[in-house]
């Protein structure tokens, strides 16, 4: 009896644990950890850009764009993941942050052209004009971050 009651106090000890501990990452050059992300964003938005061009042009079916989308989104919202879990020192908080904003605009830029996607997936010839307008202001809002982001450097 004297067991049950140990194992189950013990139990219970585990459940008022706090389970979040939230991992992060002693980042020892802040400046070149955040260039690698930059740098790898980057060759995600020109693949982007190369076949958001190419289904617009009917070289890929919007069923194919629409994947490489998917899978860039994932892609960025790694790289969410790894600059929330970098511990950098004060002084880069402003730019991290700045930076994790640009990329969650990307990601919403990315979701507005799976949109278009979807659009000319079920209708060929549908009209998207205003969503072209609305996706080109969405990418220079976040570019703009992006540029907040570079100016919040130390």
């Amino acid at each position: 009896m004297i067991i049950l009651a140990a194992i189950t106090g013990g139990s219970f000890t585990i459940w008022l644990v706090p389970q979040t501990t939230q991992t992060k990452f002693v980042i020892s050059d802040a400046k070149e950890n955040l260039d690698e992300i930059i740098e790898r964003q980057k060759t995600v938005s020109d693949s982007i850009s190369e076949e958001l061009a190419g289904m617009l042009n009917n070289q890929i079916t919007p069923d194919d764009y629409i994947n490489i989308a998917q899978i860039s989104s994932s892609q960025v919202n790694s790289f969410i993941i790894t600059i929330i879990q970098s511990d950098v020192p004060e002084e880069w908080r402003e730019s991290y942050s700045a930076y994790t904003d640009f990329l969650r605009a990307y990601n919403s830029y990315l979701q507005e052209t799976i949109v278009i996607a979807n659009k000319l997936k079920e209708n060929s010839g549908a009209d998207i004009a205003k969503d072209k307008t609305k996706i080109d202001s969405m990418l220079n809002d976040a570019n703009m971050i992006a540029d907040a982001s570079l100016k919040a450097r130390p």
